[in-house]
């Protein structure tokens, strides 16, 4: 007796797509993703600074974010042996890397910081413990900082920061490079139109 076998049965198998395959796919999606991530994170840093704000307001942001600074210098208790004046300090993080500014527009952070002497390490601590309590009772939430690891400048001294009524974060830590106690003031990344003076140096033609 004569039997036709279905088609489904005497149909070849599919082939098999290699294991590579896939996880060339895999791959190829992580690296858009990461892309995609990146592309991200520096359009967000290039739209930061809010609302384009006047030249005069901009210098008063930068005459508070100066003032926050002296007043937690001025909460230290003890007093330090020696407080620096106050200098400035760049930030290359405030940028507009896609031009979205435009003439007449520009951005900076302005911020201040003074570094300091105690006379041990034991009074520099009790000045952070004051100073967490000083900013504690004025409503406002401290974080601590954790030491610097051992052979860092600074190390085993811990700081704390917190960001006051103006929304100008304060810290009160051993400096990064120097180790130094530092006060630190930043008013954060500002969208401001250009002052005609800021322009006077770049004008002025020395002969």
């Amino acid at each position: 007796m004569h039997t036709t076998t279905p088609a489904a049965m005497t149909a070849a198998p599919a082939p098999r797509r290699p294991f590579l395959y896939g996880y060339r796919t895999v791959t190829l999606i992580g690296m858009a993703i990461v892309a995609l991530l990146a592309f991200g994170a520096v359009a967000c840093r290039s739209l930061e600074g809010g609302p384009v704000r006047s030249a005069a307001a901009y210098r008063e942001r930068v005459a508070e974010t100066r003032r926050a600074g002296e007043r937690a210098l001025g909460d230290l208790n003890p007093i330090p042996t020696q407080a620096g004046t106050a200098d400035e300090v760049g930030s290359t993080s405030c940028v507009d890397d896609f031009g979205f500014d435009g003439a007449g527009v520009t951005r900076d952070e302005p911020t201040y910081k003074w570094e300091l002497e105690f006379p041990s390490r034991a009074a520099y601590n009790s000045a952070v413990d004051d100073l967490r309590r000083t900013w504690t009772a004025r409503g406002l939430k401290v974080i601590d900082l954790s030491a610097q690891p051992r052979g860092e400048p600074g190390a085993g001294l811990h700081g704390i920061r917190t960001t006051d009524e103006q929304d100008i974060q304060l810290s009160f830590a051993p400096g990064y490079f120097t180790g130094r106690p530092t006060i630190q003031a930043d008013g954060g990344c500002i969208r401001h139109e250009t002052a005609p003076e800021d322009y006077d140096d770049e004008n002025d033609e020395t002969f």
